[in-house]
């Protein structure tokens, strides 16, 4: 292979690389906000009267499928979120130790709230032995409220890996990924996100926009 040559390809695998890195930050963005609007629609497990409507939530196989969809498409999110925590990590400069554990923690609590808020309905969609009756509601209540618990942690460390992209920005070596005013929202999603269980029904939301917004910008930075 010649100089050339060689010097071509390196080119096409750095064009490449934050090609797919910034399509990931985006699928990861949309995804989540996609498996948290399935989310909203579970039964509100605090009524008096939860039972009754975790039975007739399960009870219809439509609701049953959107439990198995959910956790397949939050899944996803935190797949598509690994492949673009690289960049976010690179953009922590260094305190990207730091940004690293917030990511980690973030996808693994993020998969486990996935898991266990939706095992019930993915369970009742695909074992004729089990029943959708008051007895096993409890349960559902019970995974619920953890799979919730769940996503409060993943907030945590979200908001660990996104404060630590923004206290990057008293030096310059953020600059070259990510610009001032996204590493700002950054700061503001991440405040937010500590607020635990007033506001874990909402952050993943904003976080997801941020992701988006950061996906968008690696991409523009490759043309």
């Amino acid at each position: 292979m010649t100089a050339s040559q060689s010097e071509e390809t390196s080119t096409r695998a750095g064009r490449s690389g934050p090609l797919w890195t910034g399509i990931a930050g985006i699928l990861a963005g949309g995804l989540l906000i996609f498996g948290h609007i399935l989310t909203w629609r579970t039964p509100d497990v605090e009524d008096d009267d939860a039972i009754r409507e975790v039975v007739t939530f399960y009870s219809k196989d439509s609701n049953q499928a959107l439990s198995e969809t959910g956790a397949l498409v939050l899944l996803a999110a935190g797949l598509a979120f690994l492949c673009f925590l690289p960049v976010l990590v690179r953009a922590a400069g260094s305190r990207s130790t730091v940004a690293l554990a917030g990511g980690t923690v973030f996808v693994v609590l993020l998969m486990v709230s996935a898991i266990s808020g939706n095992i019930y309905g993915v369970t009742a969609n695909h074992a004729d032995a089990f029943q959708v009756v008051p007895e096993t509601a409890l349960i559902a209540i019970l995974l619920l409220d953890v799979a919730y618990g769940g996503l409060i942690g993943a907030m945590v460390g979200a908001a660990v890996l996104l404060l630590a992209i923004w206290r990057t920005t008293r030096g310059t070596e953020v600059v070259a990924v990510l610009p001032s005013w996204l590493t700002w929202a950054a700061l503001v999603v991440g405040v937010l996100c500590l607020a635990g269980p007033f506001s874990a029904w909402l952050t993943p939301m904003l976080l997801a926009v941020w992701l988006v917004a950061a996906g968008v910008v690696v991409l523009l930075k490759r043309s």
